[in-house]
């Protein structure tokens, strides 16, 4: 328990320094669409490179980022980075429709959050339609009547909204129907069993119908084998994001692989 007290504290003093001294990345990961299998837009996943630590996921540090209150800097320079490259490569021509940038509870509770995306994209000079905020169904659920406030008010300016991790959490179709999103992403918890599990299969195939029926985009996430490529092409998923297609890249590759489709 000690040692894990120290390793806290020495990761957080770190994670100070990463701030001021500019050290995370931006990775990319393609979403695509399944009728030409186009790149339609990206998920922007942070890295960080310590160097005391080394390379460090999201999974070791975002939970401490949060506690800390930490995840409000962090958070603003993910949002500025992703406007600014997706601002560089539709300046370069580059065909797709959108970056998308998780957002946590405490961003959403943040009083300044909306003001913050509304001056980024002025910053940046983003047409609003070229930005997604993810929001997973926990986080909605958190403080639901705040957060459908924040929700509409980024749906005015024409920033569009996806619904994370479909599946993981509430599920509740009650919340579903209430949150004004763009984007269902179907968890990949279903993805991995609707190849052999045929109660995942059959939920997976009405959780399409239903999102298609409310008039939503649907993407299926962690997509990594042909079956399920198969499967998911026969009931009608809009979008596939996962292995199969790319892994988060940095921006480099991810050039590379748009220029592919000018």
């Amino acid at each position: 328990m000690y040692n894990e007290i120290l390793k806290k504290v020495e990761m957080e003093k770190e994670l100070r320094k990463a701030i001021k001294n500019n050290e995370f990345i931006l990775y990319y990961q393609p979403q695509v669409d399944m009728e030409n299998t186009k790149v339609v837009g990206f998920e922007a996943l942070i890295r960080w490179n310590s160097p005391k630590l080394g390379w460090v996921m999201p999974l070791e540090f975002i939970n401490l980022a949060e506690e800390t209150g930490l995840i409000i800097p962090i958070g603003e320079w993910v949002l500025k980075t992703a406007c600014s490259q997706n601002k560089m490569w539709k300046d370069n021509g580059y065909s797709y429709d959108f970056i998308s940038i998780n957002v946590l509870p405490i961003q959403l509770k943040d009083d300044n959050f909306v003001y913050t995306v509304k001056k980024v994209l002025e910053e940046t000079e983003l047409k609003p339609e070229y930005l997604e905020i993810e929001i997973t169904e926990s986080v909605m659920m958190e403080s639901l009547e705040s957060n459908l406030k924040v929700i509409n008010e980024l749906k005015n300016m024409g920033v569009k909204v996806a619904l994370d991790d479909f599946g993981s959490g509430y599920s509740s179709l009650n919340y579903l129907k209430s949150i004004p999103i763009n984007t269902l992403k179907i968890d990949k918890t279903f993805i991995d069993g609707i190849c052999s599990d045929y109660y995942e299969d059959i939920i997976t195939e009405e959780i399409i119908k239903l999102a298609h029926r409310m008039k939503l985009e649907v993407v299926a996430e962690g997509v990594e084998e042909e079956n399920q490529i198969k499967s998911l092409k026969g009931k009608n998923c809009n979008k596939i994001q996962g292995y199969y297609f790319g892994k988060p890249m940095p921006s480099e590759d991810i050039k590379d692989f748009l220029k592919k489709q000018l």
